[in-house]
């Protein structure tokens, strides 16, 4: 099992590391706390910065979260991870044998194969059977395999505690902005962009239709206000999440069409990058495609001042 356990951590590092460990997902501004002061002293004392992360996330394992939930899919984790200094990046998967081992056999592979001299984590992780390995346990134990530990406080904004659940609450409320300042940068989501039906041009505001991708949160039917990054190129958008009920459209599933402000042209095939700004209003069902046009340039007038204030 110990083997089987090192291979988990990948290669073995040449020198010593200060590692960053739990779910982090979404990479909030709270767990940018807990990887800012990792990546800083791994730099002020010579060492590799590392992050230990599980896939799939532990609240998903246990049922406590959809399949379709993730703030950040992992390779967007992997990514912003790298921006925000981290070194090397470890995915570890969170499976039963992982869950059921004591903390003390964790510690002990994780210091073999990484070299840890210090661990950080938030106040409320822990790991090991029956979550035992509490920051209590790990500092003792840290102690006596030779490395130290810090535990970083919650981060609080706007009156209450940062976290991936109040994240998630305000974005499945619409609350788009407020999600936003608790993530420290705008929800998003990338994918292809695809073939619609072209009931957008018909009505004058030809659309960019991007896929969904799986495993991401899902955010309410609605019209919101976006910055659209095309080709690394930043367009502000109008973009409508939902079903189009107007024109019955409902069982064909919901689809994400962004009306690009200041530019035209065909995209297929290349990606787009949604980031979500503010939700303008909720889908509802007009009486007339005269109507829902009325509606869509009041929205582009809204977004616009929106986006303008950036």
């Amino acid at each position: 099992m110990k083997q089987d356990l090192l291979h988990l951590f990948g290669e073995p590092l040449t020198g010593q590391s200060a590692a960053a460990i739990g779910a982090f997902d979404g990479l909030h501004r709270g767990h940018c706390h807990i990887l800012g002061n990792t990546v800083r002293y791994a730099r002020e004392n010579g060492l590799s910065a590392v992050a230990i992360l599980f896939d799939p996330l532990p609240a998903q394992f246990f049922g406590r979260l959809g399949a379709d939930e993730r703030l950040l899919l992992r390779e967007e984790q992997e990514q912003r991870l790298y921006e925000l200094g981290i070194d090397r990046v470890i995915f570890l998967p969170f499976t039963d044998r992982l869950m059921n081992l004591s903390p003390k056999e964790f510690l002990m592979s994780m210091t073999e194969r990484l070299h840890t001299v210090r661990l950080f984590m938030g106040t409320d992780f822990s790991l090991g059977k029956n979550r035992e390995g509490n920051a209590e346990v790990l500092t003792s134990l840290g102690e006596k395999l030779g490395f130290t530990t810090e535990v970083i406080g919650k981060d609080v904004l706007d009156g209450d505690i940062i976290s991936s659940t109040r994240i998630r609450t305000l974005l499945h409320e619409g609350k788009i902005a407020a999600a936003d300042r608790l993530l420290g940068y705008p929800f998003f989501f990338s994918g292809p962009i695809i073939h619609g039906e072209a009931r957008g041009r018909k009505l004058g505001f030809p659309t960019v239709n991007v896929k969904f991708p799986q495993g991401k949160l899902a955010l309410p039917n609605g019209v919101y206000a976006v910055n659209a990054f095309i080709d690394g190129i930043k367009h502000p958008a109008v973009t409508n999440v939902g079903v189009r009920p107007t024109f019955g459209l409902e069982n064909l599933g919901v689809v994400v069409e962004s009306f690009l402000l200041n530019t035209t042209g065909d995209f297929y095939g290349e990606n787009a990058k949604l980031e979500f700004i503010e939700m303008l209003r909720e889908e509802k069902r007009f009486d007339s495609a005269e109507a829902l046009k009325e509606q869509i340039s009041r929205d582009i007038i809204r977004a616009k001042e929106i986006l303008n204030r950036q």
